[in-house]
């Protein structure tokens, strides 16, 4: 039987396309190993969203090309950078095999097999249809269930819409039966993607799809955490969030990105919304869902991004009291609008300065919202052994329905169960529990 590695990179929908890739080729008769040099080929799902992306991938895929000479092994490239750069990889990397876009493998067993004997670059778009093709989950615990692919916002800075594509929505049976194949199977914790998941059902006109399809899952599937990934502010509203409300089961956790807290500069990304529409949905979402975590994207260094703009995203982050955010420095993404301004470009060290004074920020509102769960009992869904458990007593980690990471000790057992945790300690970015109780309480 033929083996392969996966590597993956990037987002949940790469993590949910991983589990596709690897169905298809169990299915096909290959079998997945743990260690690429025990592999018969090699697959690289690739993110092109961040330029650090890109060179992570680079970087790995060199590091593994003596395996070619070595043992003949085959090397394959798919996801978003695959579908973005095409020939480039092959003519950067003549050792690839195969390199294939976001829509491409359902048929990735027919196209390696051509490809072992003629190397080959397949990014022609084709209809994805997810319901039918198989999957091997990553963990049994958890299920990542697109509810839709592609995006239609065009963000200046944003690639994604042109490697996957416009939106198109799945068939509520098909996202339902597969939450029950899920639930029936196992999984304590279901999670339901999109690039804007709140546009679900927007391209076949039917308005407020997502905010029903969140309640009939809720409601149909008690037992499971029931979470959502991700909502845009323009379409973000308050029937979701009374949703959410009524369900014990949806996790209290809101990923909103903000972006910039200026204007002009959300102008200028073409995000849909102004600062004072935004704060207003944050305002809601605090009152009706007053144990709720917010979590936001932040980008410093959009190209013509004056100081007062960066001081005003700062005020923004303040006025928000976010529970938690991912911040980066703007580069620019081939396609994208943002591309061509680089007469407005913000100098290097610049951006590394606003980065460091808004992660400082972050780091401070994160560690006063980590502290506020002291003393607090809390469930936690364990996920894992902790990648630092040799450093600490702490062997596993989980999170809690707040995205809260949770450092606790157990036995390995534990792992994919609900346990009820007390919180001893906080750091500015995880909890450390002293007492797990089994049995949580979903």
């Amino acid at each position: 039987m033929k083996t392969f590695h996966l590597i993956t990179y990037g987002c949940q929908m790469n993590i949910h396309d991983s589990e596709r890739i690897a169905g298809v080729l169990q299915q096909g008769g290959w079998r997945e190993v743990r260690h690429p040099a025990d592999a018969d080929l090699v697959i690289f799902l690739t993110c092109c969203v961040r330029e650090s992306a890109e060179e992570r991938f680079w970087g790995r895929l060199n590091s593994l090309a003596p395996l070619k000479e070595k043992r003949g092994t085959l090397f394959a490239v798919g996801g978003c950078y695959a579908q973005l750069a095409g020939n480039e990889i092959c003519l950067r990397a003549p050792w690839v095999d195969l390199v294939f876009g976001t829509t491409r493998y359902p048929e990735l067993t027919e196209l390696i097999a051509r490809a072992g004997s003629n190397p080959a670059c397949d990014i022609d778009w084709s209809e994805l249809r997810l319901g039918g093709i198989p999957l091997a989950r990553r963990e049994s615990f958890r299920a990542w269930i697109p509810v839709i692919t592609g995006c239609d916002n065009f963000c200046s800075y944003c690639v994604v819409p042109y490697v996957r594509g416009r939106e198109a929505s799945r068939p509520r049976e098909e996202i339902l039966e597969e939450v029950d194949a899920a639930v029936s199977e196992g999984a304590r914790e279901v999670v339901l993607l999109g690039q804007n998941v709140d546009s679900y059902g927007r391209d076949r006109g039917e308005k407020g799809a997502f905010s029903c399809l969140l309640h009939e899952v809720a409601e149909r599937w008690p037992q499971a955490w029931i979470r959502f990934l991700t909502s845009h502010p323009r379409d973000f509203g308050e029937e979701l969030v009374r949703v959410i409300r009524e369900h014990k089961n949806i996790c209290r956790y809101i990923h909103l990105p903000l972006q910039a807290g200026s204007d002009r500069i959300l102008r200028a990304m073409r995000r849909g919304y102004t600062l004072e529409e935004y704060l207003e949905k944050v305002e809601l979402t605090r009152r009706v869902l007053p144990d709720a975590a917010i979590s936001t994207d932040l980008m410093v260094g959009y190209p013509g991004e004056e100081e007062e703009d960066f001081e005003q995203t700062l005020q923004a982050v303040r006025a928000c009291r976010f529970d938690s955010a991912y911040t980066f420095i703007y580069n620019p993404r081939p396609g994208t609008a943002a591309a061509t301004l680089k007469e407005k470009e913000i100098p290097a060290d610049v951006k590394r300065r606003r980065l460091v004074r808004l992660a400082e920020l972050v780091q401070e509102l994160s560690y006063g919202s980590n502290k506020a769960e002291v003393g607090k009992v809390v469930e936690v869904l364990v996920e894992g052994e902790s990648p630092r458990s040799r450093k600490t007593p702490y062997n596993l980690r989980g999170r809690t329905r707040t995205n809260r990471v949770v450092n606790l000790r157990g036995k390995r057992e534990l792992v994919g169960e609900v346990v009820k945790a007390h919180i001893a300690r906080a750091g500015p970015w995880s909890l450390y529990a002293d007492q797990v109780f089994e049995g949580g309480d979903t």
